[in-house]
Parts: structure tokens; sequence; C-alpha cells
């Protein structure tokens, strides 16, 4: 199967702190800042004619694919060729009624249920989640302490669901703010549980929580201290970067990102997306960590070599 990946928009309808929008390796005081921007419908179609996939997965670094001003049109060119769209979503859309009439299969990314859903998106309503469970093929469920109460509400639904771990910033923590930059508290992984499989729910039964009331940990505050002053930096379409071998060796998939560059990763999309935002300076990242000097020779690929666009 000919599979291709395809950041469609960083236009999104809610603020997720844990999510690229808020949290950033020198972010994590509220949502960064993201225009709505749209890939071009006809230079995507005329890229489609000529690779012709069987399927494409629609995932965004910022934004949710069902919020795509073009969606309507890419939706009926797909079932005109046959091509199956795979959406990858926040379940929280007003745009789902439009995937009716289409066979597409959407899985959704959820950080709580019932009972936890407002502890990372404190000012969404979990109603709209509820509305829109009827259009998800499966869930895919991050795990943090805080959520792991509901993981028997989340099976109950009878929708496929897939355990993940917590999207987390250094060791076994995130933070929750506003979309403006307050910090109301920080989130933590299971990391001190012994757990063989994330994925497995007899695992995670077995685990008891019994301090999972979210506060402001002093350990947070010291993380936090370091990005109170965001950075005036440039965006990757406009730095500077002196050259140096990429030698990463991420999984292959064709991947596009909202700007219309082709990439040989989804890792590597991801990261260059994250640095189209002005909010970094080169001179910030570490040599001497090992992600953070390979996030910089994915940085100098694209800045020193040819760019594939669609």
């Amino acid at each position: 199967m000919k599979q291709i990946f395809i950041d469609l928009t960083t236009k999104n309808c809610l603020f997720n702190p844990v999510e690229p929008q808020g949290s950033f390796l020198f972010h994590r005081f509220g949502k960064r800042n993201i225009t709505d921007e749209h890939i071009d419908i006809t230079r995507l179609i005329a890229y489609l004619d000529t690779e012709k996939p069987d399927q494409i997965v629609l995932e965004c670094v910022f934004g949710d694919p069902l919020e795509y001003q073009h969606l309507p049109e890419l939706l009926e060119y797909c079932k005109i060729h046959n091509i199956q769209s795979v959406f990858v979503c926040n379940g929280y859309s007003d745009n789902f009624h439009i995937l009716q009439d289409y066979k597409v299969y959407v899985i959704c990314k959820l950080y709580g249920f019932t009972d936890t859903f407002n502890i990372i998106l404190p000012d969404c309503d979990f109603n709209v989640i509820l509305n829109n469970l009827k259009y998800y093929d499966k869930i895919q469920y991050y795990v943090y302490k805080e959520n792991l109460s509901d993981i028997d509400n989340v099976i109950d639904t009878d929708i496929e669901v897939e355990f993940l771990t917590a999207i987390l910033v250094h060791e076994n923590i995130n933070h929750v703010t506003t979309q403006d930059g307050k910090w109301l508290y920080d989130v933590h992984g299971l990391a001190e549980f012994d757990i063989d499989e994330i994925n497995h729910y007899n695992s995670l039964k077995q685990i008891t929580v019994t301090d999972n009331e979210p506060q402001q940990t002093m350990k947070g505050y010291h993380l936090l201290k370091n990005y109170v002053s965001d950075a005036e930096g440039q965006s990757i379409l406009s730095t500077d970067i002196y050259n140096i071998e990429n030698t990463n060796t991420f999984e292959q998939h064709t991947a596009v990102c909202y700007k219309g560059f082709v990439f040989k990763s989804i890792e590597e999309r991801n990261i260059i997306t994250n640095c189209y935002i002005n909010d970094w300076l080169l001179k910030q990242f570490n040599p001497d960590n090992p992600y953070q000097k390979s996030v910089v020779s994915v940085l100098s690929d694209f800045a020193n070599k040819q760019r594939l666009s669609i």
C-alpha cells in the first residue's frame, strides 16, 4: 500500500498545551504564535495525481485536519480516485458531518474522558466529544497518572482503544497552561510504576493511584522558569544554519507539510514544522544533548539542501 502522510492545516478548534501548539523545546507558556494556514488544494491534488497513493493519513502538527478549508473538495477527489482517507483528529470539530457521505477512517486523540477530560483541556466541553463519538473508528488515549482512572470509561464506549504513552517533557512530567500562558498545574506519566506494556489494559488496571490531584510542583517550577521569556528568533525559512551531517535513521515515509514541502520521514517533517514558528534560536540548542543535536542536523539539511515540494 502506498501511503502519504499529509499535514493539511495549522487551524485548530481547541488549544492543547501538551501538543506542539503549546509545547516546544523552547516554549512552554500558552499558545505559540501560529497563524492559520492551509495547504494549497490545487497543488495538493496535482501532487496526488502524480503520486497516486492508495491511502492518505491526515494528521496535523498544529492544526486539526477537519478544520481544513478545502476539506469537501479533497474528500470528493479521494472518493473519485478510490483513495482511503485516515483522519487523526482531536474529536472536537464541528465539521464531522462533512465526512458522512465518504468512506473514511477516523482516529481520535484523547487525553482524558468522562471524569478527567478537563484536566489537560480545562476550557473545553466534554459533551462535544460525546456528541462526536459516533464518528470515531478508533481512540488513541494518552495515559497520564491524572487520567488513568478513566480507562474503564473509555473502554465502555465499545470503540477500539489504543493506550499510548503520555506526551512528556524532561522526565515524567508535562505542564498544563492556559492559551494565554497561565500555568495551572503539572501532569505526570507512569514512569514510577512497573508496566511491561503501556497499551495493555490489564497492566494499566493493576496500577493504584492515590495522589492523582493535579497541582503545581516544585520540579515543574524549576523547569518552567527557563521559559518565562520567549526567544526573539527566526523561522527556519529565513535562518542560516551551518552545514552538518544528518545521521538520523528515521523510518521512511513520504510526509507533506502544510507549506507544501515534502519529506522522507514524519519525524523530519514535524521537526521542520515546529521551526516555522520564530520562537527559537540556534544558540539555544545544547550540542551535548543527543536529541537536540539530531534536531539541529535536520534543520541543517533543510536549510542547506534543495527542498522538495508538491
